[in-house]
């Protein structure tokens, strides 16, 4: 049982009160995610040429829509434990954790298609406008994993150690790793505004977007406390990274050096 030292209040607050309701602090930011997102994609169309309320809107549906495929690729890394429970309610039920970003392209993708041809756009066209809101969005989903105290980093002695709780108010000296990931997203939007060169191949932006996103992914994985196991060793979630990573570059090899 962790001592009452351990318990302390870390100053972080997990849990929010709006309107009378207590909210917790991931899904605060988890919808500020999305609506900067919905908001930078609008903004990057409207910069090229397209109109921003519909790209917006395609924007906001794709992200809605990844949070179901997110859920689902939770509930099938963690079958065992939910096929031993007890009541089917436990499938929806979210209190205690359960979306993997990583599933958010299995229902993602799809919904892209459907968006692009309702709004007459080309799909690998409108997912380079998204990849640029996923990289602001994703900045403030991870900062709600901050205050809330999942996909927290493991217990360290280090320097670069900071005093954070997780999601049962456990505070320890941790790898920072969900700012060490705000400042992958930050770097990546700053980068791909900065340096992405103008007329290039529709999709290559999406596809750098998830490259670096796996890469970082990838090296960032071991540091978490308590990585997602399956088949009893294999850190699922890293070997994914590497896997979105690969093929991502992969693809843009293929997509500039094609004739």
């Amino acid at each position: 049982m962790p001592s009452r030292a351990e318990l302390a209040v870390s100053g972080l607050p997990r849990f929010v009160t709006i309107a009378g309701w207590r909210v917790n602090s991931y899904k605060v930011f988890l919808a500020v995610g999305i609506c900067v997102g919905t908001l930078t994609t609008a903004a990057v169309a409207d910069a090229a040429g397209l109109s921003p309320l519909p790209v917006g809107l395609a924007a906001m549906v794709c992200a809605l829509a990844g949070l179901v495929g997110a859920r689902i690729y939770h509930l099938l890394v963690q079958a065992p434990r939910y096929l031993g429970g007890d009541s089917p309610r436990a499938l929806w039920h979210t209190a205690s954790g359960g979306m993997g970003v990583f599933g958010a392209l299995l229902t993602f993708i799809p919904a892209s298609f459907a968006a692009a041809a309702v709004i007459s756009v080309p799909a690998a066209v409108l997912w380079d406008q998204m990849a640029v809101g996923v990289l602001a969005g994703g900045f403030w989903i991870r900062l709600g994993c901050v205050l809330n105290g999942c996909c927290g980093g493991r217990e360290t002695d280090g320097p670069f150690g900071v005093f954070l709780h997780d999601t049962v108010g456990v505070r320890k000296r941790r790898v920072p790793v969900q700012f060490l990931e705000m400042a992958w997203w930050l770097l990546g939007l700053l980068g791909f505004l900065a340096l992405w060169p103008t007329g290039s191949p529709a999709g290559s932006g999406a596809l750098a977007v998830l490259a670096w996103y796996g890469a970082g992914r990838f090296l960032l994985e071991p540091l978490r406390e308590r990585p997602a196991i399956v088949w009893g060793r294999v850190r699922i979630n890293q070997l994914v990274a590497l896997a979105i990573a690969v093929g991502a570059i992969g693809s843009l090899i293929l997509v500039f050096w094609r004739p």
